[in-house]
């Protein structure tokens, strides 16, 4: 059994990878001393035999042993420079020390043992010292091998306690059992000595291991940290790093980037699901991927969002063309057959800015741009776009500069009731005069406002200001107010309207709240929440801008809303049949889901006759008047004949004019609206 273990004790040499290289690179530095050791304690044993023994014995037999020795030292010296070797290679340099071990340590022994007869009590007894503390050397050099130092030992030992037996003196006796105790005890310590080093390495590469597998894991949660767990494309995170790195050195390579939205996603994603919208963006993704090509790299930045940078220097234009007709395909999922369409904004480096941030800015512009302006499609950002830019950052710091309460005024714009010609509601605009940049169209700061928090300062001065107006005008005069989308889903302005109206005693039925159709179907779930929250402290809801959005008259009936307010498009084409048919069809409908209408941008007399003859009972524009301050609406109400004879009067007087204008803005989807 303990042969059997011992044999298997010398088959597991260099078996453990790690422990088999730590041997080898402690062997690099130990073995070569082992070597010079060798070399010299033999070459003086050579010496002190010179006169005595035969040359055979001082010179040629030395001369081969030691030409051995040399060059396996050599050999080892040139392995250590070599750096750690392989486990592979430390298995075999290991394996090969150890049957080298026991035929060289044989020729050694012999060597000197046929040297002991020769010369007197000195030489005899420097061959006792040569062997002992050679073969001690030897383990100690061999401590990291113990299997090798064991073959030493078991080769001089036995060799010299014999030898000194057979001298029958007590003095070589006596050294012969001095010798094999210190072996035996420098044994035990050699093995002792391995074990230690031996569970050193083995702990030293547990530790390695958790530390590789700690690594792994880092870098495991790095890669989820930068991926997005949906598409598993790049994320915003990963999109940022890789745009700072591409912008951090002052000689970077041109390249391009864009921002892509997806157009009508959300509709899909609140009429069938989320998991559905879910399914549309993986396979969007999966499209933009495999179109993008080896240059172009796609992240998903958030929602329906994706962003794109190409470092190929090629034309980044026709591949976002590509990537739009992808997106715009017809796409299965299960049953469904979906359709998106998509907006993308693109800025170039260096041209359009050298920061990070700078460059999503104006690609983000670029994307406003295109969705906003040019109705979908690619803008590239320009240096037209950098002044539009330039100018709508210095609004922005106007705004974050300005004391709105002091700047902000107000105009009042007539909603008529068509059947009387009676003044039934104004329509309250915001107009800002700033001490920086001098008087902004409604459209450009409205727009810019609804990005940052200012919005909803400006929407509770205009708030303030048209309730105070409302408590000048006739109580049969209803106000109506612009919400944005930020406000519309604002706890804290819900608070404050209901404290204002209060506080006002004015009626809340006289308030009506206008939302954009745009604003809504941004998340129609919420926005119906929010409006129902609203009509339940009494005001009424208007849908605004109905048919510039994606909206339809199904799911605007399922919307806590009060009347319908027709965008300007279709009246200015109400002189022919096809628009006459669409509108009559729109306020028919309207009325049969219990909802009022009013037309916006009234300009012609004609346009008037066929509004009423369709049944619609609101409107508002050129016809009747221009957007008043309340004093000039004041100063009308108080007019002998009345404010319902001015009015019937302006009838005629707009057929005969035809007048025009209509410009202005109104938060919620930057619509534009009746400014002077």
């Amino acid at each position: 059994m303990r042969l059997s273990r011992l044999v298997q004790w010398y088959a597991d040499i260099g078996k453990d990878p790690a422990l088999a290289v730590s041997q080898a690179i402690n062997l690099q530095r130990q073995v070569p001393l082992l070597y010079g050791l060798l070399l010299i304690n033999s070459l003086a044993v050579a010496i002190t035999h010179r006169q005595d023994a035969p040359r055979a014995l001082t010179i040629s037999a030395p001369a081969v042993l030691f030409t051995i020795t040399v060059i396996r030292m050599i050999r080892w010296l040139k392995e250590s420079r070599s750096g750690p070797p392989s486990p592979e290679k430390a298995q075999s340099q290991l394996r090969l020390t150890t049957a080298l071990a026991g035929p060289i340590a044989i020729a050694y022994i012999v060597w000197s043992l046929m040297l002991s007869p020769y010369g007197g009590p000195f030489e005899q007894a420097h061959i006792g010292l040569y062997i002992s503390t050679t073969v001690i050397g030897c383990i100690f050099c061999l401590m990291v091998l113990p299997q090798a130092a064991l073959i030493v030992a078991l080769t001089v030992l036995p060799t010299f306690i014999v030898a000194c037996l057979l001298r029958a003196e007590l003095t070589f006796v006596t050294i012969g059992i001095n010798v094999a105790l210190v072996l035996g005890v420098l044994l035990r310590v050699l093995f002792n000595s391995f074990e230690h080093f031996r569970n050193q390495v083995l702990s030293k590469d547990r530790l390695d291991e958790q530390h590789e597998e700690l690594q792994r894991l880092n870098e495991e949660n790095r890669n989820l940290a930068l991926t997005d767990s949906l598409t598993a494309l790049p994320n915003r995170r990963s999109f940022y790093a890789d745009l700072d790195e591409l912008t951090e050195g002052k000689d970077s390579a041109p390249f391009a980037m864009g921002v892509l939205d997806l157009d009508r996603f959300k509709p899909i994603n609140d009429t069938y699901g989320h998991q559905v919208g879910d399914r549309l963006l993986s396979a969007i993704s999966t499209r933009l991927r495999e179109t993008a090509g080896p240059f172009v790299r796609v992240y998903r930045l958030g929602g329906d969002e994706f962003g794109l940078i190409d470092t190929s220097g090629g034309d980044f234009a026709q591949t976002c063309e590509r990537l739009l007709q992808q997106v715009q395909a017809p796409l299965h999922i299960g049953e469904i057959v979906l359709s998106v369409g998509g907006s993308l904004g693109i800025a170039r480096y260096p041209e359009a800015g050298t920061q990070a941030a700078d460059l999503f800015d104006r690609a983000d512009y670029a994307l406003y741009h295109a969705k906003h302006v040019n109705g979908g499609g690619i803008c590239v950002f320009t240096a037209s776009l950098e002044t539009a830019v330039r100018a709508d950052r210095a609004i922005e710091v106007a705004l974050q500069a300005s004391t709105l309460e002091d700047e902000l005024s107000i105009v009042l714009q007539p909603i008529v009731e068509l059947a009387s010609a009676k003044l039934g509601a104004v329509e309250v605009l915001a107009r800002w005069t700033s001490p920086l940049v001098g008087e902004v169209s409604a459209a450009d700061f409205i727009a810019i406002a609804e990005r940052s928090t200012a919005i909803h300062s400006i929407t509770r001065a205009i708030f303030k200001k048209g309730l105070k107006a409302a408590q000048q005008l006739p109580d049969d005069v209803s106000v109506s107010f612009n919400i944005s989308a930020c406000d519309l889903t604002s706890a804290t302005t819900l608070a404050f309207v209901r404290r204002e109206i209060q506080r006002a005693g004015i009626a809340p039925e006289r308030i009506w709240i206008e939302v954009t159709e745009t604003a809504v179907m941004r998340n129609a779930e919420a926005a119906a929440e929010s409006l129902q929250a609203f009509r339940d402290l009494g005001v009424r809801i208007a849908l605004d801008d109905f048919g510039t959005g994606y909206s339809s008259l199904g799911y605007v009936q399922r919307l806590p809303l009060d009347k319908v307010k027709i965008d300007r498009s279709f009246v200015t084409g109400l002189g022919s049949e096809k628009d006459g048919t669409i509108t009559a069809a729109v306020i028919t409908l309207c009325h049969t889901i219990g909802l009022s209408c009013c037309a916006e941008g009234v300009e012609t007399d004609d346009q008037r006759r066929i509004l009423q003859a369709a049944g619609c009972e609101h409107a508002q524009g050129y016809l009747f008047s221009k957007p008043l301050t309340l004093a000039e609406l004041l100063e009308r109400c108080a007019r002998p004949e009345g404010m319902v004879e001015w009015l019937d009067s302006r009838f005629d007087a707009g057929s005969r004019s035809g007048a025009s204008g209509n410009a202005g803005g109104k938060p919620g989807g930057g619509k534009v609206s009746n400014a002077a």
